[in-house]
């Protein structure tokens, strides 16, 4: 088993972290940290000390012009990646992963054909439909969105899991089209003042924050350095965690990626050629 520097990990998140800053900073784009992150701004400065996640949020319009410009405002090391253009990659939201190193999370992970470098997650908060039919058929296009995305099923059983998994079997290039028309269905209500919630989950689908939670921010302390989070911070976090000052029992303080792999210089198939 490999000996993991998690403190090594983090230092290479806070590098990519301050590029996306940067980014973020000269070309006057919101975003705010984010879930775990958020709390260890607000609970310990940095880091929650068994975790090494970094998570942001962005509106989806200031996500939109991110994608838009990475490749030619960031220094090109860090790579901006997402189902829109790497193949094969699982998640409905964006990685910034720094070239030439590793974190494999699984063994699937080891025959992925995506990048799997070191990351930090981008998260685009869009605003909720209308009651009644649109906001229906905006979850039911939550739950497509995920399904094509990850390419598998969802826990769920009876007549829904049948339906997911017929859908798996239809053709990948279909199922990509319909994952990118699901994308703008759930994101077409950005000229709207409606509640945001962010689609990462079906769980999240559901989960609704004010309409005014991008409208201010201030510069909070994480390890040393300030970034951006949401003024009303507290509300974001209550909305996701309930009572998030509370520490979990001892027993749930653990580290939970567990990756197989950590190279901080090498992509993992360049690891690989080089050990065969």
């Amino acid at each position: 088993m490999q000996q993991i520097d998690i403190e090594a990990i983090r230092a290479v998140e806070l590098e990519i972290l301050d590029e996306f800053h940067r980014v973020c900073e000269e070309n006057h784009l919101r975003y705010s940290l984010a879930y775990g992150t958020l709390i260890g701004a607000v609970r310990h400065q940095g880091f929650i000390p068994w975790d090494d996640d970094i998570d942001l949020m962005m509106p989806r319009e200031d996500y939109e012009e991110l994608l838009r410009i990475w490749d030619h405002a960031a220094d090109k090391k860090y790579l901006l990646r997402n189902k829109r253009n790497e193949p094969g990659y699982t998640q409905n939201i964006t990685k910034i992963r720094k070239d030439h190193t590793a974190f494999v999370q699984s063994r699937a992970e080891m025959c992925a054909p995506y990048h799997t470098g070191i990351f930090i997650d981008i998260f685009p908060g869009d605003r909720v439909a209308p009651k009644g039919i649109r906001r229906s058929l905006q979850y039911v296009s939550c739950m497509i969105n995920l399904l094509f995305s990850r390419g598998y099923k969802s826990k769920s059983g009876g007549v829904t899991g049948l339906l997911e998994g017929l859908m798996l079997k239809l053709p990948e290039r279909f199922r990509y089209r319909v994952y990118l028309k699901t994308e703008r269905s759930i994101a077409r209500y950005q000229n709207t003042n409606r509640e945001i919630f962010f689609p990462c989950t079906l769980k999240d689908s559901k989960l609704y924050y004010p309409a005014d939670l991008f409208d201010s921010f201030e510069k909070m302390d994480f390890c040393g350095r300030k970034y951006n989070a949401v003024s009303d911070y507290d509300t974001a976090l209550r909305t996701e965690y309930g009572d998030y000052m509370q520490l979990p029992p001892e027993e749930e303080r653990v580290w939970t990626h567990h990756p197989l792999v950590v190279d901080l210089e090498r992509n993992y198939p360049e690891i690989v050629e080089e050990t065969h």
